[in-house]
């Protein structure tokens, strides 16, 4: 892995959901109840919000990091606004870096 800024290939959002871009930081950590769900592992909810949706699945419109259980879909436009890591990646950022809530997450 990277001694600098981390990189890996990403899923971003879709034609009528893009990832907004710009500076956010992480904002919280979650660990969906089983890693067979759409998030992956873990997911870090960012300081952003959605241009498209006001809510999503019963929460508010917020972008998020996540891993996923689909990582053929890594390097295309799929997702609703997240970015998708694979999973191996995003356990890396929590389990090995511990990247604290307060990062600064550029998405450009």
């Amino acid at each position: 892995m990277p001694t600098g800024p981390f990189a890996s290939a990403v899923g971003v959002g879709r034609g009528g959901a893009p990832t907004p871009r710009g500076r956010y930081y992480t904002a919280e950590l979650l660990r969906p109840p089983s890693s067979g769900t759409a998030y992956g592992p873990y997911a870090y909810g960012l300081s952003g919000y959605s241009d498209t949706f006001t809510n999503f699945l019963g929460g508010p419109g917020q972008l998020g990091i996540h891993g996923t259980n689909n990582p053929w879909t890594l390097g295309t436009n799929v997702s609703a606004g997240c970015v998708r890591l694979h999973n191996d990646d995003i356990t890396y950022l929590v389990e090995t870096l511990q990247l604290p809530l307060g990062v600064p997450v550029d998405i450009v």
